[in-house]
């Protein structure tokens, strides 16, 4: 694993030449730098192999390019001068590196050949501490250095080896993710990116994906610790030839990763934190600035309540252009002017659904713990719930870290679905609900067909699907729809009387398949319905075209079909008509009925006995 190593603090506390001192490499690459004395810009040196330095800029107006460079640290070497001691920018800097999660780090007192003596340099000591106070640097070494003299500079080496040794393994988030903070372009090559590789590895014609924009890119060549290699891994400073793209489409900020895990927003939740000392508030509709990877924006806070000084709470955060956010990312936001570091944050959720009905209350609702959260997801989502692998993406996690906490938050892996056993019941109650209201205002219709289950309950087909199975014991799948077990068709004595009095009317009608205005006009609706229970009962039956014939009539046809075919070889529809007495509106559609069941097959324009005509 590479280890990254990050400097910080004021402006000339002898960062560039201290890392300079312990690599022989002279990071102040800009001929602006070197003109100007001050560290713009990132610059990279290596300690050995394993252990990178960044060396990241201490004035205040490049204070964005050394949150850049923060990051993607491992461990934070902070920089005092022991002639000046501690600075604003040494303060503003700690913060950064404890809001971004920095967990080690070493303490360099350089210049100590300019202070006036050792009592004051035990002063300056002494400051430091209190100003570490219960920081993650409470226990690190102050190594007293000076690039003149030589004092410490081997035994700031041996620090800096020592703690890499017992860096925590960071969590592999199981996709390549590069966050560029550096894009030039090299004659016969075209565009290089570089930037510390986050998670993942990539290796020689691998395509990836350019974010913002998703753009397709392929790799061309690539480079660690100034050589070739054709591959890079988590932790490598790498530097990759993209092939294909234009260096308009990359800059300091964009994020290269494995096509399909990470999309561009421009909105994001997130767990927002202020520092204890600052003088801002932080208030609904406040601009600021977002530091987030190597990215830079300018946002609106939307939020209830304002935050103040060591106070916390969830913001929704509406960025001005696009970037590449992931889930539980770590970044800093600082006023909008003056620029001043305000506090640190954690992604919650990097794309909240546009026009979500219930978004204040989702934004003030998410929780900061991740296996909380993922079963707020888990739940938010029950009409259409994802699978393990789809789960996975949305988190920008691997499978493995969502199975940790499916198991921490008892949340259900079955038929391809995650779920909690809460919302499936919830599910079930909604179909209840659903087919309970349609019994109600459809007395007599039988059952509600699937498609009209999904357009009323607004599930996905295969959750649908497979809530229905679930729910097998207490429905009827009948007539190509569903219905409550509980539920039957009880007609009123006044419907009662209407059904006997319309079957007596179709029975009457004989072969002139009568339609259910024709039977009543008053109410063809209600008449409809009982038609539709009489043909369920079995005693009548829907000719094409919504004609009805009753069941004794079709019987009587039937055999009247056989008498005929007995004598005759073939029927026409002058034949059938004289059979039935009836007319040509009548006679076609029962024809068709007959084709249909059996009784008659037609050849040509005329009518042979058909296999159900004993």
């Amino acid at each position: 694993m590479q280890i990254v190593v990050g400097t910080a603090g004021h402006i000339d506390h002898g960062k560039t030449a201290l890392v300079k001192a312990l690599t022989g490499t002279d990071t102040d690459r800009l001929a602006e730098e070197k003109a100007r004395g001050m560290t713009i810009d990132l610059g990279f040196a290596y300690l050995d192999q394993s252990i990178t330095i960044i060396d990241v800029p201490g004035h205040e107006k490049f204070i964005r390019n050394m949150v850049a460079g923060v990051s993607t640290i491992h461990i934070a070497l902070l920089v005092i001068a022991a002639d000046d001691g501690i600075m604003p920018q040494t303060k503003e800097h700690l913060h950064i590196l404890k809001l971004l999660g920095v967990k080690q780090g070493i303490i360099a007192l350089t210049k100590t050949d300019l202070a006036d003596d050792n009592d004051w340099i035990d002063l300056v000591e002494l400051e430091i501490q209190e100003l570490v106070g219960d920081t993650f640097l409470k226990d690190a070494p102050i190594v007293r250095t000076s690039i003149d003299t030589g004092e410490g500079i081997d035994t700031l080496k041996q620090a800096i080896l020592s703690q890499s040794k017992n860096i925590e393994t960071e969590l592999d988030r199981g996709f390549f993710h590069l966050p560029v903070d550096r894009v030039f372009s090299k004659t016969g090559f075209g565009s290089v990116v570089t930037g510390t590789v986050l998670s993942g590895k990539t290796k020689d014609g691998q395509e990836l994906e350019i974010i913002p924009g998703n753009q397709k890119a392929k790799v061309r060549g690539m480079q660690t610790h100034g050589t070739e290699t054709s591959s890079v891994k988590m932790g490598d400073r790498a530097a990759i030839n993209l092939a294909g793209t234009d260096l308009d489409e990359l800059y300091r900020g964009a994020v290269i990763a494995d096509p399909r895990w990470v999309q561009s927003t421009d909105k994001l939740i997130a767990h927002v934190t202020l520092i204890e000392d600052t003088r801002w508030k932080l208030k609904n509709r406040q601009r600021v600035h977002l530091h987030i990877g190597t990215a830079e924006v300018v946002a609106k806070a939307v939020m209830e309540n304002p935050l103040e000084a060591g106070q916390s709470g969830n913001v929704l955060f509406l960025l001005e252009k696009p970037i590449a956010a992931m889930m539980d990312e770590r970044f800093i936001i600082r006023s909008l002017s003056p620029m001043e570091t305000m506090g640190g944050c954690v992604v919650l959720d990097s794309d909240p659904i546009p026009n979500r009905k219930e978004l204040k209350s989702w934004v003030s609702a998410l929780k900061e713990n991740p296996s909380e959260r993922f079963k707020q997801f888990v739940n938010q989502n029950w009409r259409s719930p994802k699978s393990l692998g789809n789960w996975s993406r949305y988190f920008q996690t691997t499978e493995s870290q969502v199975k940790n906490w499916i198991k921490l938050e008892e949340i259900i892996n079955e038929k391809g679905f995650l779920y909690t056993s809460e919302k499936r019941d919830e599910s079930m109650d909604y179909i209840r609900e659903v087919l309970s209201q349609f019994h109600e205002e459809n007395p007599y219709k039988k059952s509600l067909s699937q498609e009209r289950v999904k357009d009323a309950t607004k599930f996905s087909t295969n959750w649908l699907s497979y809530i229905l199975t679930v729910m097998g014991d207490e429905l009827i799948h009948v007539e190509g729809g569903f219905a409550l077990k509980s539920h039957s068709v009880v007609l009123s004595d006044t419907d009662a009387s209407l059904a006997k009095s319309l079957e007596d009317s179709v029975k009457k009608s004989g072969y002139t398949i009568p339609t259910a205005k024709e039977l009543s006009s008053e109410n063809p609706k209600s008449t409809l319905e009982i038609l539709h229970i009489l043909k369920g009962e079995g005693k009548i039956f829907e000719v094409g075209r919504g004609m009805w014939i009753h069941g004794d009539v079709l019987d009587k046809l039937k055999d009247e079909l056989c008498l005929f075919f007995a004598a005759n070889p073939e029927m026409n529809v002058a034949d059938f008509k004289s059979l039935t007495g009836t007319t040509r509106k009548s006679a076609i559609p029962l024809l068709e009925y007959c084709d249909k069941h059996g009784s008659t097959e037609r050849v040509g324009d005329s009518r042979i006995k058909g296999e159900n005509c004993g």
